[in-house]
């Protein structure tokens, strides 16, 4: 089912996205959470967790000062703690004026958590006020963990509404995940002109990230409305329209190809259903209601982190619907540099469809300040090269790569933002602004 919502603003209809509660969790490691955060893990178990389970208990003493009527939460990689809800598990206020909880878990599951007090804003904190790297505890039988808060976050006032242009938001309910997602539309302001005018796609994970910093991670966006409308009224007059597909708990099964660990857990490899979900669901419904340029070349797919992987992937999978696409940042180490492997060898049985004479178009980006250590750093801008001159080398009749090194950028939405200008430029150049197409 499909949900419609708009209201009346500046003497025309605007539809706007109404934003949820749910902050757009992000990471260093996989785009996320931020690195000052906990880092999502998933909820999937250790597939060498045993049935058996016991009692683990938390029991939790809170600083001076700690306003009486705080309630208190834990925030972490399994089930019962969101994954990674600030306001997930309550955990219950004693007499004493400590917080207790109690929580059944399978022997053999490794937690990461955090507590806060309902909001990422009030995480837990040194005495300093600096951020507290993720708690870990694996359950090897019944055990009562016992925790003093040093200090909390001090909650900053809550941000207005980034959002520009015309917007409208549906939750589409997908036959193939099983489940809704909420996704975004922006349209250029061509589009309410009188003409029937078609416009290339863009479609954009991570989608809450991108037009509002209310919804965003942490309150950092892509201002891709911003960039979008600047392309559409600059000298180049490229209008676009942006689909942006929230992301969900599922995030690093959705978006990886194949399987990998992550803090013990075996998490990803079901690429190719959300792949499904795009082509065959979601990209129908787009082209049925708006005026879209169905070709392969005006249609583009861009992403960051696991996104960016997944972008990858799309565009090796289905030429023939994504023509252009934009890997940001990738997270090329997944699956034992899967990605890289795929893209340096040949494609096993050239694609036969005669609409695809012309060259895919790929950015591909990396910081070089992306990474937890230099070593991670300088692996991540090596892994980056590596794909590009593979993909110089085995697809350069079929793939066009351009590729930027950001010296001193980090691993981060602000950073994803000042990029995706020049991409998208160079997604949808003409031929004589360096373009092959």
């Amino acid at each position: 089912m499909i949900e419609l919502h708009s209201k009346l603003s500046n003497d025309f209809m605007h539809w706007f996205v109404r934003v949820g509660s749910m902050i757009g969790l992000w990471s260093v490691l996989v785009g996320w959470l931020p690195p000052m955060h906990a880092q999502q893990t998933s909820g999937a178990k250790s597939e060498s967790a045993k049935s058996a389970t016991a009692k683990v208990t938390w029991q939790l003493t809170v600083p001076e000062g700690t306003p009486a009527s705080s309630k208190v939460y834990i925030a972490g990689s399994i089930d019962a703690f969101g994954p990674w809800q600030p306001d997930a598990l309550e955990m219950a206020k004693q007499e004493d004026g400590t917080y207790r909880a109690d929580v059944e878990l399978p022997i053999g599951t490794r937690v990461e958590y955090k507590f806060t007090r309902g909001s990422w804003a009030t995480v837990e904190k040194t005495p300093q006020g600096a951020e507290v790297q993720n708690r870990t505890f694996s359950v090897r039988g019944p055990e009562t963990l016992r925790v003093a808060i040093a200090g909390w976050g001090i909650p900053k006032a809550a941000p207005s509404s980034t959002a520009t242009g015309d917007l409208r938001w549906m939750d589409f309910e997908s036959g193939v995940l099983g489940s809704k997602r909420r996704v975004t539309v922006w349209l250029p302001p061509q589009y309410r002109d009188e003409g029937r005018e078609s416009f290339p796609v863009v479609y954009c994970l991570d989608g809450q990230n991108l037009f509002d910093q209310r919804r965003a991670a942490f309150g950092v966006e892509w201002e891709a409305d911003e960039t979008a409308r600047a392309l559409a009224s600059g000298p180049a007059n490229r209008p676009l329209i942006l689909v942006g597909i929230d992301n969900s708990k599922d995030r690093f099964d959705e978006y990886t190809p194949v399987a990998d660990e992550v803090s013990g857990n075996r998490v990803g490899g079901k690429a190719d259903a959300y792949l499904r979900f795009l082509v065959t669901e979601l990209r129908p419904w787009i082209d049925r209601e708006y005026r879209t340029l169905k070709t392969a070349e005006a249609t583009a797919i861009v992403g960051s982190s696991l996104g960016g992987v997944f972008v990858l992937h799309a565009l090796r999978k289905h030429p023939e619907v994504f023509g252009n696409g934009a890997a940001m940042s990738p997270s090329l180490f997944w699956g034992q540099g899967y990605t890289i492997q795929q893209y340096s060898q040949q494609y096993s049985q050239p694609p036969s469809d005669p609409a695809l004479r012309n060259k895919q178009r790929l950015w591909l980006d990396i910081g070089t300040a992306e990474g937890k250590s230099n070593r991670g750093q300088v692996q991540a801008v090596e892994q980056t090269e590596q794909l590009a001159k593979a993909i110089e080398q085995y697809h350069s009749e079929r793939i066009e790569v351009r590729t930027m090194i950001d010296s001193e950028a980090k691993h981060h939405e602000a950073a994803w933002a000042r990029r995706l200008p020049i991409a998208l430029e160079f997604l949808f150049s003409s031929p004589d602004e360096g373009g092959s197409k």
